[in-house]
Formats: C-alpha cells, structure tokens, sequence
C-alpha cells in the first residue's frame, strides 16, 4: 500500500483541529452538538492521539470517527487532499455548468432506472437506484409511473437506491396523493442554519402523468438505502401511504457543503436537516424503521405476497 506522506510543511495539528472545530461552530446544523464535538476533539488532540500519524488520509479518517461518535451524523466528513484545496468549494449553493452537464450524462445509466416489470397477478415492479434531477429525468419517472399505472399494487425497490435530489423525492412522491389535497399534504421540510429557514416540500398539484392513487403501495429497503431514498421512504411511511419491508436504512438526514480546512484538509460540513412535519424529527443516526423488518433477500417475496393477498 502506498503511504502519503504528510510533513510539519503539510499541517499543524493544532491548526487543523482549531479551523475544523471554528467552520463547525459556525456552519454545522446543531451548534450544540459541534460544540461536543469541539470537546472531544480537543481531548484527543492533547491526549497525543494524532501526535504520530504521518498519513494524510488515515488521520482524516480517524477524525471522521471521532467526529461521527458524537454527532452519529454519516455526512459529516473529513477528506485529506494531496494536491491541495481550493479556497473556496462550495459555498455557491447554485448549480455550475459542470454540475449541469454531471446531471445530464446520467442518461448513460438511464438516469438509474433499472427495472420495470409487471409481476404476476397485476403487480408493478420498479427498482431505481437514484433520485436524479426531474429537469433531466423527469420524463423517464413519468413513463415508468405510466407504464406501472394500470398494475393493481407497486412494489418500488430502494435496496441499492443511494440517494440524489430532494426535487425528484418530491416529483415522484406526488403521483402517490391526490392533487386536489395537494395544499393539505406536506412531505418534508429542510431547515438550513446559515439562513434560519424552513424550507417545505408539499405534493405538487401537477405532475405530467397518470397518478397512482388508491393502491397499495410498498418499498423495500436495506442498508444501502440512503439520504433521498430515505427521505422518500421516510416521507411516505409517516403518511401512511406505503408499507416499508426490510433492513434498517443507513441514516442519513443531513445535507450540506465541502469547506476548506486547511491547505490539504476539507470537510464536508452537513449545514440542513430534515424535520418531518409529522414525526417533527428525521432518521439521522438511526435510520428509517421497517413497519415488517426482515433480510433484504427476503424483502421482495414478502411485499409481492401481501401485495396478492391484498388485491385478490
């Protein structure tokens, strides 16, 4: 294995910890908790626990631990980076063009669309593996919800679904209720610190496709799911309009940012959380809880035995 060397000329620890600890205080999305974290941090930094590590990514993913010990928050990073970091990442929250067109070239993989079937007994199937933009995948949600419109109940497998765009959570999850009741259904809200916002996401009133209404539907879930695909099981399960089969999701109900640290050093920094208008809560740390918890193998045999048993 290939050793980075890290030298005095790359960083100080002192220095490290002590920009680490001040982007955290000011941008994290629960102050408290970056103040415990500015705590343990400095007892490991005096204890000597990163004293003889020369490796810039082993002491990067050292600091990740111990950060996420206290915060139990997935998002919340530590990344070395030999080549250097830029001075300023992302603190523009608008799109670049090289976002854009990143967007855009996830055609290549069908925008992460991956089956369609419709199982026996007039069951629809539908595994994809990403929330990606409705600007640029839109159109292909809309001919999958279409061709699954007439089945009599829908499995959707979120198993491998690592998660993407909150704006395609809410695109699909509208086909699921009525738009006459869409003012009266909210499915989310993301509260940003840096701005003391609440940003809420309600069923849109239109979407360009037959909706799916009145149906049983059910999503299959694994320790892969994660961050939009949680949102998205998360969002319907708290309105009681799908059944959740399977393993606990991974937990993540955090957005955020990359900062720079220092010359090598940056972190991706979670600055909105996701506060459920039911639940008043989110899934952070622990994850959305199978109303039938079972293996993720077994996870589609069982959601297509309810769903027979359902509709007959």
């Amino acid at each position: 294995m290939q050793i980075t060397e890290v030298g005095p000329q790359h960083f100080s620890l002192n220095e490290l910890i002590e920009s680490l600890v001040r982007q955290l205080e000011e941008k994290y999305v629960f102050p408290e908790k970056a103040r415990e974290i500015a705590t343990a941090l400095y007892q490991h930094l005096d204890k000597g626990i990163y004293a003889d590590i020369s490796d810039g990514n082993l002491l990067a993913q050292m600091i990740t631990e111990h950060l996420r010990v206290v915060s139990h928050d997935k998002h919340l990073r530590l990344y070395y980076r030999p080549e250097g970091v830029v001075d300023h990442l992302e603190e523009d929250e608008t799109y670049t063009p090289e976002e854009i067109e990143r967007i855009y070239q996830k055609r290549e993989q069908n925008y992460g669309l991956k089956k369609l079937e419709v199982l026996d007994g007039n069951i629809g199937y539908f595994q994809f593996n990403e929330f990606v933009h409705p600007a640029v995948a839109g159109e292909s949600m809309n001919a999958a919800m279409t061709f699954l419109a007439p089945t009599k109940a829908l499995i959707i497998d979120l198993r491998s679904n690592g998660g993407g765009e909150p704006a395609m959570v809410q695109f699909l999850a509208s086909y699921f209720f009525d738009a006459f009741l869409s003012e009266n259904i909210q499915l989310n809200g993301l509260y940003d610190r840096r701005k003391d916002l609440l940003q809420q996401y309600w069923v849109l009133p239109y979407v360009p496709g037959p909706r799916y209404l009145d149906k049983p539907v059910y999503l299959l879930t694994s320790e892969h799911t994660f961050s939009a695909a949680e949102e998205f099981t998360y969002n319907l399960q708290q309105l009681k309009r799908a059944l959740v089969i399977g393993v606990t999701t991974g937990g993540g109900a955090h957005a955020g940012l990359r900062f720079p640290i220092s010359a090598h050093f940056e972190a991706f920094i979670p600055l909105v959380r996701a506060v459920n208008p039911i639940s008043g809560t989110n899934w952070e740390g622990v994850g959305v809880q199978p109303d039938i918890i079972t293996t993720k193998e077994e996870a589609l045999d069982i959601a297509y035995q309810k769903a027979l048993a359902e509709v007959q």
